[in-house]
């Protein structure tokens, strides 16, 4: 049996054209988050793939509730060794490097929510498209979580839309909407529902070089600005966090500044900051919230 027709939250699909359409559709479930066994799963698409490559992967939801809401926070909550944490951390990392470096382009087509690991697995791809619609969220919320986005956004989203935004955007949570992120360079274009197909099919196959941030706010990812940028993010967070009540924002600025996004190479701070009371307090409220809004859909 081929193994694709086992998959449980994954559809691969090939057209006349060579495009191959990848579909995420989380079973049991009115989100998609991603979780240990749906990443497994896009390993194995990935395999596929690998042996027949494609001319294109454009990567999809079948939700109507959006692309993807972030990893399962089920699973942070369950963590309960420091080496339990890092293979976490690991999987994603280790996965969306591999989806970045295929040998063939990708793009993600983002409807609606596209939230901490699902907006790092869109920044693995070489093109992103949001659905210019209300619903359009694009946002790395871990530090409100009190943990990082350990899974390439720390590396990749200074790259694309600079340092100054991408740390504003790390260090708050805050979204981007469909204009927004259009206007940061977090998309290469919003586009009409009606088009986002014919879009996402002229943009997979176009030859682009993938967007890359320009100007200062690309000066600021390197040495000696960089100690700059980040210097000017550690004032900022020690004026709304005085008693640092929330060391995700400063780890996160330090994986960024010290280790290029790579929380690995850092595991003593890993280990820290997901065993932390304020991690888990605040997940400890994110949860039922996660599992109203599914239910709510």
């Amino acid at each position: 049996m081929n193994t694709l027709e086992t998959l449980s939250h994954w559809r691969l699909e090939r057209d006349a054209d060579g495009l191959a359409w990848l579909t995420f559709d989380r079973a049991a479930s009115a989100v998609n988050a991603l979780s240990a066994d749906t990443m497994a799963e896009l390993a194995t698409v990935l395999d596929a793939l690998d042996a027949q490559p494609p001319k294109g992967l454009v990567i999809r939801s079948g939700k109507p509730t959006g692309f993807i809401v972030g990893a399962d926070v089920n699973e942070f909550a369950e963590l309960n060794t420091p080496e339990q944490g890092r293979a976490l951390v690991a999987r994603g990392w280790n996965l969306f490097n591999r989806l970045a470096a295929v040998r063939y382009p990708t793009l993600a087509l983002i409807q609606g929510h596209c939230l901490g690991g699902g907006l790092e697995l869109a920044l693995a791809c070489r093109y992103r498209l949001v659905e210019d619609a209300p619903g359009a969220s694009l946002a790395l919320p871990e530090v409100m979580l009190g943990i990082f986005p350990g899974w390439g956004g720390m590396l990749r989203l200074p790259a694309v839309i600079g340092a100054p935004a991408a740390l504003d955007m790390m260090l708050t949570g805050r979204g981007a909407d469909a204009r927004r992120a259009a206007a940061l360079g977090l998309v290469d274009a919003r586009v009409p529902t009606r088009l986002l197909q014919a879009a996402a099919r002229g943009m997979v196959l176009s030859g682009k070089p993938p967007r890359r941030a320009r100007g200062l706010g690309a000066w600021l990812n390197r040495w000696p600005l960089k100690a700059v940028a980040a210097k000017r993010a550690r004032k900022q967070v020690a004026a709304k966090d005085p008693l640092g009540h929330y060391p995700a924002a400063p780890a996160i600025i330090e994986l960024w500044e010290k280790h290029g996004g790579n929380a690995l190479r850092a595991p003593a701070l890993v280990d820290t900051l997901i065993a932390s009371g304020t991690a888990r307090n605040l997940l400890r409220v994110v949860r039922p919230q996660q599992r109203l809004h599914a239910n709510c859909r």
